[in-house]
C-alpha cells in the first residue's frame, strides 16, 4: 500500500469515527475538528483530519526543510504527521499558454512548530476578543460578493437576518456582537444564497452557519459565541452528506478567513514567511 493510500485509509477511519460520535449524539469530536479547520483553513478536509488526529494541539505545520528555512530545526526523535500532497505537472495548452494539473497525490511528512526549536516566527496581530479591523474587512468581502448590507432598528426579534440577497443587522450592537452576527449572516449568504438551498432543513442551515462562525473565530483568535453549538444535526445518517457539509463549511470559512487576514499574509510574503504561518492559530 502506497503512502497516499495509507493516508486515505486514515482519513476514512477518522470520518467513520466522527460519524459514529455524531450518531451517538456526541459532537465534541466534530467541534475539535472544526477548531482545527480554523487553524489550517488552507488545507483539504482530509489533511485537516490527519493533522487533528495525529496532533490535536497542532498550530503551525511545515516540512522538515521549510522549518530549516525559517530558522528552526525539528528535534531528533520527533514523529512527523503524514498528510497528502498533490503531484502537479505543467502542461502546454493549444493556445501555447501553460496550466498546472494535479495528476496524483503522494504522502508527505510535516511537523508542528511544537516539535521544533529555533528562531521564533514573526508575531502577527490576534484579535483576542476585539474584532478591530476585521469588521471592515468583512464588509469589504460582503460588498465584493455583491451582497447588500443594511442596519435597522427592527430586525423582527433577531440580531441579524439574511433574506433576498441582503444582510440586515440590528443597530446598536457592540463591535464584538456585530462581528459575530455579521459573520453568521455572511456564512448564510455564501452557503445558502442559492434557490436550491431553500429546501434544506432549517436546523442544518443554522448549524452550518454557526459552524462557519466557529471556524472563523478559531482562525483569527476570536470567540464568536458559537463554541457551545450542537453540531450533531450536521449528520443525517450518511457519511457522504456529512462530508459534503464539512466541505461547504471549510470552503466558506476559508474565504472569510482569507479576507480577514489578507494584510497579515502580505506582510508574511514581504519577509519570506510561508503564508500558512501568518494566520493566528
Amino acid at each position: 500500500m502506497s503512502g497516499a493510500e495509507k493516508t486515505r485509509k486514515l482519513v476514512d477511519e477518522k470520518l467513520d469515527e466522527l460519524a459514529a460520535a455524531l450518531e451517538a449524539g456526541q459532537s465534541e469530536s466534530l467541534r475539535q475538528y472544526l477548531a482545527a479547520m480554523g487553524r489550517f483553513h488552507r488545507y483539504s478536509l482530509g489533511n485537516i483530519l490527519l493533522i487533528e488526529m495525529a496532533r490535536p494541539d497542532a498550530t503551525h505545520v511545515a516540512g522538515y526543510r521549510t522549518w530549516q528555512q525559517l530558522g528552526r530545526q525539528v528535534r531528533q526523535g520527533e514523529k512527523g504527521i503524514q498528510i497528502c500532497a498533490p503531484v502537479v505537472v505543467r502542461q502546454k495548452k493549444e493556445t501555447e499558454s501553460e496550466e498546472d494539473r494535479v495528476v496524483a497525490f503522494r504522502g508527505v511528512t510535516v511537523f508542528d512548530i511544537n516539535q521544533t526549536d529555533g528562531r521564533p516566527l514573526p508575531e502577527f496581530a490576534k484579535a483576542q476578543g476585539d474584532p478591530g479591523e476585521h469588521i471592515e474587512r468583512l464588509k469589504q468581502l460582503i460588498a465584493a460578493r455583491g451582497i447588500a448590507l443594511e442596519y435597522a432598528e427592527n430586525t423582527h426579534g433577531a440580531e441579524g437576518l439574511f433574506t433576498d440577497g441582503k444582510i440586515v443587522i440590528r443597530s446598536g450592537l457592540t463591535p464584538a456582537e456585530e462581528f459575530s452576527v455579521l459573520t453568521h449572516e455572511t456564512a448564510h449568504a455564501l452557503l445558502h444564497g442559492s434557490p436550491e438551498s431553500r429546501s434544506l432543513n432549517k436546523t442544518v442551515v443554522e448549524t452550518e452557519a454557526e459552524a462557519v462562525a466557529f471556524v472563523v473565530g478559531a482562525g483569527v483568535g476570536l470567540d464568536l459565541g458559537s463554541s457551545s453549538a450542537d453540531y450533531v444535526s450536521l449528520y443525517d445518517g450518511k457519511k457522504e452528506t456529512l462530508l459534503e457539509s464539512l466541505e461547504q463549511i471549510r470552503r466558506v470559512a476559508a474565504e472569510i478567513i482569507n479576507a480577514l487576514t489578507a494584510s497579515d499574509e502580505a506582510k508574511a510574503r514581504d519577509i519570506g514567511v510561508p503564508a500558512e504561518h501568518a494566520v493566528a492559530a
